[in-house]
């Protein structure tokens, strides 16, 4: 039986099921799939086409018929929990399902490419096929290639993801950091440590780390890179002749810009706190953001803006009384910088201990960080494994010296999901201080205004035996 024939027969049959009342499309999907597998079992050309050696699939055919109407039984019953309880847990449920999901795209990609299905249709490759067919964007295209590719070849990994065990995140940033041939070979005997971090951290700090890794190990080393992002520094200031708006772009170095970075911060958390102030004399205590005049776009240029007068009326600097750039070191790579810089050599950091990084997490290259330092434009802070400082640098009038050490070894918000800078937190008593609490870096948690209003409410925060940070609702149970 020829293709044509099989279409012929399919075409009729769906047509004498139309006239049964059956579903059309239905009956046209049934009968091409079993048409196909009869086909493809007598060794017909329609089902071996593609590639000599594969036939159809049937229980995979059936398994996503299944699928289907689990999820139409879903959307008929309705995705509402009946409390926040319920919605933690459908999160997590429909999150390790929806991981699962996406570990059968990228293996369905990778198939793709391996058997060569996508020539017979005059695709260029897998992803070209997929992008097409499920009408992806290029971007997300480029992800499933570059993650079925990383899966093929971490197997842990993809063994994990396809358990609902890794994030889709995660597994993305591994894919990126696996097309880099130099860094490649290296990521098979990390695989453990990779799931395990990928499982204790959010994806950013899981990002961070991940890249930090990665930019240890390639064999381009950070010096070239640092040395290339210095001469490509640029800022533009452009205006637009039409309407007359100015439009600002630009490129810093890793140390240049985290050191504007924290200067922008504090500008727009001056900004924030005039625009709350205004709103609660306007409504009283029970302000929201709702309520402020400006939105947080608006008040990033206007904080720009003040900075730039500021700068103007303040010709030696309009850095504020007391302000001091922070530059955080783990003990072993301050220790192993100095080594290099006796020894006259490239330093060389142990990937899983590194950190040189502003109190916002914000990575700066360590050798341009080293330098800087010697300009006296950052402050030395060394913290051991548990993130107890043991080092604020050399000695020099600042103020806030507690509030550094408390954030420290925290680059955000400590409540979990919240990522507010540390730089725009509260510092509060875990233990408060009217009731005999001290004032150091033990009982000290950064907390955006937000969540440290929330310790009213029943709320607390406290620090383990490990270093981490629990937060327990008014009932006892934990906040994950």
């Amino acid at each position: 039986m020829s293709s044509t024939a099989v279409l012929h027969s399919t075409s009729t049959s769906s047509g004498k099921g139309e006239g049964e009342g059956d579903d059309h499309l239905s009956v046209l999907r049934d009968r091409l799939r079993r048409e196909g597998l009869a086909e493809s079992a007598a060794g017909d050309p329609v089902g071996s086409h593609r590639h000599p050696e594969r036939v159809a699939n049937h229980s995979a055919t059936v398994a996503l018929e299944h699928a289907e109407a689990a999820l139409d039984e879903l959307f008929a019953a309705g995705v509402c929990p009946g409390d926040s309880r319920d919605a933690v847990v459908w999160i997590e449920q429909l999150e390790h399902l929806g991981r699962r999901v996406d570990a059968a795209r990228a293996e369905l990609t990778g198939a793709i490419q391996a058997h060569v299905l996508h020539a017979p249709d005059g695709h260029g490759s897998a992803r070209i096929m997929v992008r097409h067919v499920g009408k992806l964007s290029d971007a997300e295209a480029d992800f499933r290639a570059k993650t079925a590719t990383a899966a093929a070849r971490l197997p842990k990994v993809r063994a994990a993801w396809q358990a609902g065990e890794l994030s889709t995140c995660a597994v993305r940033i591994l894919g990126r950091i696996h097309a880099n041939q130099r860094v490649a070979p290296a990521m098979a005997a990390r695989q453990d440590e990779f799931i395990a971090d990928a499982r204790s951290w959010s994806n950013r700090t899981f990002a961070r780390k991940a890249y930090r890794w990665a930019r240890l190990i390639d064999e381009d080393g950070p010096e070239p890179r640092n040395e290339r992002d210095h001469h490509k520094r640029d800022a533009r200031l452009t205006q637009n002749p039409w309407d007359l708006s100015w439009e600002v772009t630009g490129f810093f170095a890793s140390t240049q810009g985290a050191q504007m970075r924290e200067i922008f911060d504090h500008y727009l958390d001056a900004e924030f706190k005039a625009d709350w102030e205004t709103a609660k004399a306007r409504v009283g205590d029970e302000v929201s953001n709702d309520d402020l005049d400006r939105t947080d776009a608006q008040r990033r240029a206007d904080a720009l803006f003040r900075i730039f007068q500021d700068a103007a009326a303040a010709p030696e600097g309009a850095v504020p009384p007391g302000f001091v750039h922070n530059i955080v070191w783990s003990a072993s790579a301050f220790q192993e910088m100095l080594a290099a810089m006796d020894a006259d050599r490239a330093p060389k950091f142990d990937a899983d201990d590194f950190m040189c990084r502003t109190n916002d997490g914000h990575d700066v290259d360590p050798t341009e960080a080293a330098a800087t330092s010697l300009l006296g434009q950052f402050r030395r802070v060394v913290v051991d494994a548990a993130g107890v400082v043991i080092d604020l640098g050399r000695a020099r009038r600042f103020t806030g010296s507690a509030r550094t050490a408390a954030t420290a070894a925290r680059t955000h918000c400590v409540w979990p999901g919240c990522h507010a800078p540390a730089s725009r937190c509260d510092i509060d008593h875990l233990h408060e201080h009217g009731r005999g609490g001290l004032t150091n870096p033990h009982n000290a948690a950064p907390l955006c205004g937000r969540h440290n209003r929330w310790r009213q409410k029943g709320f607390s925060v406290r620090r383990d035996a490990g270093g981490g940070w629990q937060t327990t609702r008014p009932d006892g149970s934990q906040l994950e």
